[in-house]
């Protein structure tokens, strides 16, 4: 931990009284300082107490305040919990305030995925293998990949099953020699005393998170997507607050569609998928007609073009799109004798410089004499090439260097 200590000698301090593990819904509370020292160089005290929860086995840390300041981190330094401040503070007896909204948040995700991971052992034989709680969702890799709709759903419904049964949640301190008579859904990592969350006859995991007292407080558990994570999947989920704010977002985004295609809600798909035939037929109407223009213009393009040394030259600058003005090129590399040099005014000028395959000139050759005289650059095949120049004045000389380039009349 980057620091410089100012007061206060860590190895014989006595560790902090992690008071979210006797009572995670205890938000005020009062301590005293026993250790300050800046950490990357904002103000950091450790407490004799704190409500305060590190960041930790996958849960963020809780903020909030210490007599006033804003508490903006908490980290686990051994036995001892240190507050990263938003400021100085010089009190030695502090009144803390953690933030419920964010806390009981928390609580509801963590206790949703210790639901959710044992749903999913108990209806697909699928163990997580990590969690991640984020600020908008949270995340589970399971170790299966197999894993299809009818399987997330059928973990969904059971979870959500634990959470109507108002299930009690506790937690309590067990010695290595006790685990052997609890059913813990995977190993611990630690080896001393061992904190297990029970959801009371469903679930048993070593966690030294924050949780709700009963399943019930969590409200519902909703998985929101999956997608495959090398030999893993990662499930997405959302549980109380979260799920209820996603419902009403997505209750918004439906009677925005509702309005927008005049229909009800349960017609909404059937009104999408009229509305998408009538996109993709309306694009290849489009497209017809784009290539049709593309013929005639092409064409026109030819038979107005100028002789020049035994070449037809089409030399001109549009301000079309540029994919519009190459599908023109394509085409007249078809008419015979046709030497092309189609610049595309705009933002961005470019030029194409292509020939037919009856034409003896190396249109690569021509296109860098060109872009080189408007002050840009570009390249391509004997066939075709193109490139770009910095203002529509330089695609004017570009063009004027092209064709002074050919053969003369």
């Amino acid at each position: 931990m980057p620091s410089s200590s100012t007061t206060g000698d860590s190895s014989s301090m006595p560790n902090t009284e992690r008071l979210y593990y006797s009572d995670p819904y205890l938000c005020e509370f009062e301590a005293r300082v026993i250790a300050r020292r800046d950490i990357d160089g904002r103000s950091a005290v450790v407490l004799d107490r704190t409500a305060f929860y590190p960041t930790g086995g996958g849960q963020p840390n809780d903020t909030g305040t210490l007599s006033g300041v804003s508490v903006l981190d908490v980290i686990a330094d051994g036995g001892l919990i240190w507050h990263v401040l938003e400021g100085h503070m010089n009190a030695d007896e502090v009144d803390g305030r953690v933030a419920w909204g964010r806390r009981f948040d928390h609580m509801q995700q963590h206790t949703g995925q210790h639901i959710l991971s044992q749903a999913f052992i108990q209806t697909c034989g699928a163990e997580t293998v990590a969690f991640h709680l984020g600020a908008t969702s949270s995340t589970i890799d399971v170790n299966r990949v197999d894993l299809g709709v009818d399987d997330l759903g059928r973990a969904e419904s059971l979870a959500n099953e634990i959470i109507d049964r108002a299930l009690a949640v506790s937690a309590t301190f067990y010695s290595q020699a006790d685990l052997a008579r609890i059913p813990l859904r995977k190993p611990p990592k630690v080896t001393e005393t061992i904190r297990i969350v029970q959801v009371a006859g469903f679930d048993w995991s070593a966690c030294g998170g924050t949780h709700v007292a009963n399943t019930a407080h969590i409200g519902l558990i909703k998985v929101v997507g999956s997608e495959r994570r090398g030999q893993e999947t990662r499930v997405t989920f959302l549980c109380g607050g979260r799920a209820r704010a996603d419902y009403a977002r997505l209750q918004a985004l439906a009677q925005g569609l509702v309005a927008r295609f005049t229909t009800a809600q349960d017609d909404l798909l059937d009104a999408v998928d009229r509305r998408s035939a009538e996109v993709q037929a309306l694009r290849k109407e489009l497209s017809d007609l784009e290539g049709q223009w593309v013929a005639s213009t092409a064409a026109a393009l030819w038979a107005t073009a100028e002789s020049r040394g035994g070449y037809r030259v089409v030399a001109l600058a549009r301000d079309y799109p540029f994919e519009r003005v190459k599908r023109v090129a394509q085409a007249l590399r078809g008419f015979p004798a046709a030497v092309v040099l189609l610049g595309v005014r705009g933002e961005r000028p470019q030029l194409i410089c292509a020939r037919a395959d009856d034409v003896n000139l190396n249109a690569g050759d021509l296109l860098r004499t060109a872009v080189t005289a408007g002050g840009g650059r570009g390249g391509g095949r004997p066939d075709w090439a193109q490139g770009g120049v910095p203002t529509n004045e330089g695609l004017d000389k570009a063009l004027a260097a092209a064709v002074a380039a050919l053969p003369a009349a």
